[in-house]
């Protein structure tokens, strides 16, 4: 796999119809790929933007393209990753991995004990990635639709 550098920042105001456009064209291709179709709406995602906190990782440097981008909240003692999405286009070059390495850096900055996810069943794709960056899974709040997932993060001296 070739590794793309990505620039990581914080989402600006002016991001938000690329991010609408770049959701609706990755997540409503996989819902439909795994015949459900409806378990993507965009007010689902125009909700996430209003209360959720977006970085935004671009291709290279600040001015190339994005590349991807995650979506965090708070959650108890931890934060949790409410979406994270790669561009067709970068796809296997490493940006969902440093997406997910960032938001490691962040939770850690800011005092978190652990990161959370929620991912669909099927989505072996997902659970790879999350699985190779220790994630594990919380059977408490998992049922057959989807995997609750978390890494619990280790306390800094």
């Amino acid at each position: 796999m070739d590794r793309l550098h990505c620039f990581i920042r914080a989402r600006e105001p002016g991001d938000d119809v690329r991010l609408t456009l770049l959701a609706e064209e990755v997540f409503r291709l996989l819902a439909e790929a795994g015949g459900h179709p409806e378990r993507y709406a965009s007010s689902q995602f125009l909700d996430l933007l209003e209360r959720a906190e977006l970085f935004v990782a671009h291709a290279g440097d600040e001015g190339g393209e994005v590349a991807g981008f995650v979506a965090l909240e708070d959650e108890g003692d931890g934060l949790a990753v409410r979406c994270l999405c790669v561009a067709p286009a970068y796809e296997a070059q490493g940006v969902a991995h440093q997406l997910l390495d960032w938001t490691e850096g962040l939770a850690y900055g800011r005092g978190r004990g652990r990161l959370l996810t929620v991912v669909a069943a099927g989505d072996e794709r997902s659970l790879r990635l999350f699985r190779s960056h220790a994630y594990e899974s919380l059977a408490e709040r998992s049922d057959r639709d989807v995997l609750a997932l978390q890494k619990r993060l280790a306390e800094r001296p």
